[in-house]
Parts: C-alpha cells; sequence; structure tokens
C-alpha cells in the first residue's frame, strides 16, 4: 500500500535535548552543576518519577513540587518549571524533510514521549514546522508512552489513517519494534540522509 501519513518521534529526531542543560539550571541554586544534579537525581529516583509525569499518572505541579523536594531546592516550582522547560536544539535537516513531505502532500503526525513542561516549551519554539502537523500525539495526554500499543493507536486514529499507509520514525530500537507490532512502517532514524533512502525504498517522495 502506498505511503501517506509520516509519524515523526519529537526527541532526537525534530529536535535533539539535552537534560544536563537544564540540570546546571536548576542546580546552581544548591551549588551542583549539571552532571552533578543530575547523579543526585537517579539517586533519589528521579527517572520513575519522570516516567509518572510523562504517561499522564502525575500531573506537572506534582512532579514539580516532588523534585523540588527530593532535592531540597530553595527556589520556587514555577522557577523550577522554566529552567526545566528549555533544553531543545532544532535538528534543522529533519525540519526541511519534513516541509517538504508537508509540500508533497503527505500527512504528518508528531508522536512524542513527553510532558506538559517541555511540550509547551517546543510547541512554541518550533511553531513554524509543528502548524503544518495533522495532529499532535503526546504520551502525558494519551496516558502511554511508546512502546505500549495504545500510544501507536492513537497516533494513526487521530488522522484516520491505515496502519500499513504509515512510517513511523524513531531513534530508538525499542519503539521500532512496538510501532511494527501495531502494523506500522518504521524507520530506526541515525541520520537525515540515511532516512530520506530510507524512505524513497517504501515509495515516499523526499525531493
Amino acid at each position: 500500500m502506498p505511503i501517506d501519513t509520516i509519524i515523526f518521534d519529537f526527541g532526537n529526531v525534530i529536535a535533539y535535548f539535552d537534560y544536563k542543560i537544564a540540570a546546571g539550571r536548576i542546580g546552581r541554586t544548591i551549588g551542583l552543576n549539571g552532571s552533578e544534579l543530575m547523579s543526585k537525581a537517579m539517586t533519589l529516583e528521579f527517572h520513575p518519577l519522570l516516567m509518572d509525569l510523562e504517561s499522564g499518572r502525575i500531573d506537572e505541579i506534582a512532579f514539580l513540587t516532588e523534585l523540588k523536594q527530593r532535592l531540597q531546592l530553595p527556589q520556587p516550582v514555577d522557577e523550577i518549571a522554566a529552567d526545566w522547560a528549555d533544553i531543545f536544539t532544532a535538528n534543522q535537516p529533519v525540519h526541511d524533510l519534513a516541509h517538504a513531505l508537508k509540500d508533497h502532500g503527505y500527512r504528518l503526525v508528531l508522536g512524542s514521549n513527553t510532558n506538559a513542561i517541555h511540550a509547551r516549551q517546543f510547541q512554541n519554539q518550533f511553531s513554524d514546522l509543528l502548524s503544518r502537523f495533522d495532529a499532535l500525539i503526546m504520551s502525558h495526554e494519551v496516558g502511554a508512552m511508546k512502546p505500549a500499543p495504545l500510544f501507536y493507536e492513537r497516533c494513526f486514529e487521530s488522522v484516520k489513517a491505515v496502519p500499513g499507509r504509515c512510517v513511523f520514525i524513531d531513534d530508538m530500537a525499542e519503539n521500532i519494534e512496538g510501532a511494527k507490532a501495531t502494523g506500522l512502517n518504521a524507520l530506526h532514524y541515525r541520520d537525515t540522509e540515511t532516512l530520506k533512502t530510507d524512505l524513497a525504498r517504501l515509495g515516499v517522495v523526499v525531493t
């Protein structure tokens, strides 16, 4: 079946991110650099807390309050949120590719494991590109994270697409396997030129 829908992961595909940037800002009030704060956070089970946020099990206020308490941060939660938000850098070649795909008539969907704080940031920061997307599917709103089947189903159902006519693009192998399990074509993102070649092999017009 011909491809008519392209589903992009956000992190490390549409944009690169670096938690150390946020950690450096947040940690300055307690005398820790980014690496030091991240190490401390991991000893305090930060990762499960983040997964609760990104799967929608807790909201951003609960996350920020718990983070403040665990790290014994003196600054208010709104300042923590601002420092936490701005961690993204555009992957411009993928932006150019997505614009070209839209110009060729393909439907574009964003499928991202994320949270409300980061989602607000990147929707504003990359508004020119994301305004061209037909749907934005985010884990904290779905209540499930990749590679859960429900997440992928929401992606193709959001634009009433047939799974076999979609391509899911992600930088993580486990998310690629999850996409394939729900009937989607899936490509492992490594670099944009390789992605273009892989899309062309599926019959997608990329130039």
